[in-house]
């Protein structure tokens, strides 16, 4: 369909919607930045304590004590640099490393980012959708069943569990599909598809 579209004389503007998955992102090396421990926190909490006089403030204060005396020092006394990881953005979809069973996704977004080269009238989008679930969506089934009827009793954690999972609801994932092709909103044409509210309970709309 990408081909026929790429190679057709359109009569018409056309819009293509492609829907992926982060896994096309599975073995992409992470990004850090150089991060100093020590003198740019101090100064922060010095900030925040002039900003606000109160009964926290002490408290933070404390706080911040006692994270002093927990930073790494090298040989000389000089707080360790450390690397903090980044985020992805949209605009690094050129560094994605897939795993290997979903190599044939990255071929696919790429075959349809690159057609607009060549098709003026054809508008293409790929949706990098999280884990799929709700309306039928059998994704997270075995989970639920395992909690439901408590067997075993205790799930199963992988690594420390402090890993989140990009995930997204059917229904937002439908919606933000819709709004791609009716409104045309200005977006960048790689778009990542994932749930970010601080209520996930609440059934929403991607906006």
């Amino acid at each position: 369909m990408i081909k026929t579209l790429k190679t057709s004389e359109l009569d018409e503007p056309k819009t293509l919607v492609l829907l992926s998955s982060v896994m096309s992102w599975y073995n992409t090396p992470a990004k850090f930045t150089e991060e100093k421990k020590g003198d740019d926190e101090d100064e922060d909490a010095a900030g925040e304590e002039e900003e606000g006089v109160d009964e926290s403030a002490e408290e933070e204060k404390e706080g911040n004590e006692e994270e002093e005396k927990d930073v790494p020092l090298d040989e000389n006394g000089e707080p360790i640099v450390r690397a903090k990881p980044l985020f992805f953005k949209e605009t690094d979809y050129h560094l994605r490393v897939p795993h290997e069973r979903y190599q044939h996704l990255k071929t696919l977004e790429t075959l349809a980012l690159s057609s607009t080269t060549t098709q003026e009238k054809l508008r293409v989008h790929v949706m990098c959708a999280g884990i799929r679930y709700g309306n039928g969506e059998r994704i997270f089934y075995d989970h639920f069943q395992q909690a439901w009827i408590q067997n075993p009793k205790a799930l199963p954690i992988i690594g420390a569990g402090d890993n989140l999972i990009p995930t997204i609801h059917i229904i937002d994932l439908a919606g933000l599909v819709k709004r791609v092709v009716i409104e045309n909103p200005k977006v960048h044409p790689y778009i990542f598809a994932i749930d970010k509210t601080n209520r996930p309970s609440q059934k929403r709309i991607i906006t």
